[in-house]
This record gives C-alpha cells, sequence and structure tokens, in this order.
C-alpha cells in the first residue's frame, strides 16, 4: 500500500521539512510555463473558482525584488550563477529572466534529496525548454542529461502564423552514474516492413553466416522499446479524468515516467503538485508519494483523488502548512 503526504506552502520553504537527504527515486516537477496568464481552476471542469486561490499565477515580471534575488543568485558564484549570467547578456532583463530567477534555486535545491539512483523530470514548454537544458546542465553537468521526451499531443487548432504547437518537452537527467531504467515496450506499434516480412514474431539476429541476416523465434514480439516521442491525449474537458485545475496531466503520461525510472516501494516526489496527477499515478503503481503545492485548492483536490482511490486517510496522509522563512 503505497503511502505519501502533502506539503502545503512555497517548495522551497518545504523541501527541507519534508525529503531529507537521498530519500527520493524521481523527481517530476511540472512548473507554470510563464505564460503571463492568471491559470484559473474550475469547479469539477466546468465554470466557477474552486475556492479563493481560484489556480495559479503564471505571471512573471522583473521587478526591484526579482533583481536582488538574481543578484543573490549570481553572488554565490558556481555554474548555475554563470549561466543565469549568460541570459541576462542573451535575453535582458525581462520576464524571462524573472522565470529563470524563480526557477532556478528550486532546481538547485532537489539533487540533495535525490538517491544516487535517482531521476529528475522537468517538464516545460518548446519556448523555455532550452534555457532550463543549459540550467540542468549546470547544476548536474552535461553527462547528467539522458533524454530530451516530446510529448505529442492533439487538440483544436487555433489561427496562426506559424505551425500548431502541440507538444511539450520532459527533460530527463540523472543524478549518478547508475540511474534506474526499465525500458517499456507495448506503447508502439512495429514498423509495417517488419509485420508485412515476420507479422507479430520476436526477431533475433543470425550471424551464423558470417554476417547478419535476419533471423526470427516463434514468439510473439512486445513491440520496439519506447522511444523518446510520446503521443498521448490531452485530458479532455468532458473527461473522466477532468477535475478542473487549469494545467493538469494525463495519468497515462506519468505513468510511463514512474514505470521507467522507478521500481515497486520506491518514493516519488512532485514539489508543483497541482491536483496531484504524479501522486495518483505514483500510488496506483505502488510507490510512494509527497507533493507540494503553495494552493489549499490544488491539494483538496490531490487529496480528493487519492481517497477517491482508496489510498489515503488523514492519518496516512497529513497536509502539512510550512511557513515561509
Amino acid at each position: 500500500m503505497a503511502t505519501g503526504s502533502l506539503h502545503l506552502g512555497d517548495n522551497l520553504d518545504v523541501l527541507g521539512a519534508c525529503a531529507p537527504d537521498a530519500s527520493v527515486d524521481l523527481v517530476y516537477l511540472d512548473p507554470p510555463f510563464n505564460t503571463g496568464q492568471r491559470r484559473q481552476a474550475l469547479a469539477r471542469g466546468r465554470r466557477g473558482a474552486l475556492g479563493p486561490d481560484g489556480g495559479f499565477d503564471d505571471q512573471f515580471r522583473w521587478s526591484p525584488e526579482v533583481a536582488r534575488r538574481f543578484d543573490a543568485l549570481c553572488g554565490a558564484g558556481g555554474p548555475l550563477a554563470t549561466a543565469l549570467g549568460a541570459f541576462r547578456a542573451l535575453a535582458g532583463e525581462g520576464d524571462r529572466l524573472a522565470y529563470l530567477t524563480m526557477l532556478a534555486p528550486r532546481l538547485a535545491a532537489l539533487p540533495r534529496v535525490l538517491r544516487p539512483t535517482g531521476s529528475l523530470v522537468v517538464h516545460v514548454d518548446p519556448s523555455t525548454s532550452h534555457y532550463v537544458k543549459v540550467l540542468l546542465d549546470a547544476l548536474l553537468g552535461p553527462g547528467a542529461f539522458r533524454n530530451e521526451i516530446v510529448w505529442r499531443y492533439r487538440r483544436w487548432p487555433t489561427r496562426s502564423r506559424a505551425l500548431q504547437r502541440m507538444h511539450d518537452v520532459l527533460l530527463l537527467y540523472a543524478v549518478g552514474p547508475a540511474p534506474k531504467f526499465h525500458a517499456l515496450y507495448g506503447y508502439e506499434p512495429l514498423a509495417a516492413s517488419t509485420l508485412a516480412t515476420f507479422g507479430q514474431r520476436r526477431q533475433k539476429a543470425d550471424f551464423s553466416s558470417g554476417r547478419r541476416r535476419p533471423g526470427t523465434v516463434e514468439a510473439v514480439s512486445p513491440g520496439p522499446p519506447l522511444s523518446d516521442v510520446w503521443e498521448i491525449g490531452v485530458v479532455a474537458p468532458s473527461g473522466k479524468e477532468r477535475v478542473g485545475w487549469p494545467t493538469q496531466k494525463p495519468l497515462a503520461l506519468l505513468e510511463r515516467l514512474i514505470l521507467a525510472t522507478t521500481d515497486p516501494g520506491d518514493r516519488v516526489l512532485d514539489p508543483f503538485c497541482g491536483s496531484g496527477t504524479t501522486l495518483v499515478a505514483a500510488a496506483r503503481l505502488g510507490r510512494d508519494f509527497v507533493g507540494i503545492d503553495a494552493s489549499a485548492d490544488a491539494l483538496a483536490l490531490a487529496r480528493a483523488r487519492l481517497a477517491a482511490d482508496g489510498f489515503l486517510t488523514d492519518e496516512e496522509c497529513p497536509t502539512l502548512a510550512i511557513a515561509p522563512r
């Protein structure tokens, strides 16, 4: 039976209280995307705020306060400071730099909590992914990069003078030299040419003649190993999975990540947990979980989803409010 906890507060303040060193096997975070909007939560996917929070603020502006935080980060020195200084020289002092000033110290706080075999996954959009990748390279070293996963989805097209934007980016990093990894099969079909030649039979290379030639054994193939492009539908507005959180991700997406990077009984942390999709996926797969969010509405949704699946009571999964430092 999965166990876990929910924590209300800024994740920078909460991490030290809820996640000891080397205690987590997978950190997945889906931070704000810097859309410049106030993201409104809807009651059960319909119009109307869930509560006083009503969602979260996805607006970042350069200000004297942000400039002071930026200077403090750069004053600490090291590769992260170098990367941030380069971003300022490249892009100037604006909304994007304000966003990166928020995100950088949170990324820097996460490697501490991961076990040596653990993984870190940061979910961003293509307008920001290249900046975040440089930050992660600075923090963990370029050799820690494992995959850039493209989540490809379909949605109602909009008028645009550019190609339709239909994907997000998930950056997968390791914190040690031997991260856990499980190849996944059965999510993608065999190529048409393979099916035409071999059907569903498993293939095995034959070198008996001194050069490679195809061979087969009589077993059904599970399909090719999962690639780094995942086609998974978004959560439909009227779908049963929809709970009303504006950035809700599909369970299928998180289930793949968790299966590929963890074992049953491992612990999964989501420091921007929103309505709890990561936590629900982890619990269903027999992993323990830790969720953090600054929104009481988000944690109420997460708790309700977990309770509906029978995974927790208040005693098993307390909601702890952490006062800001």
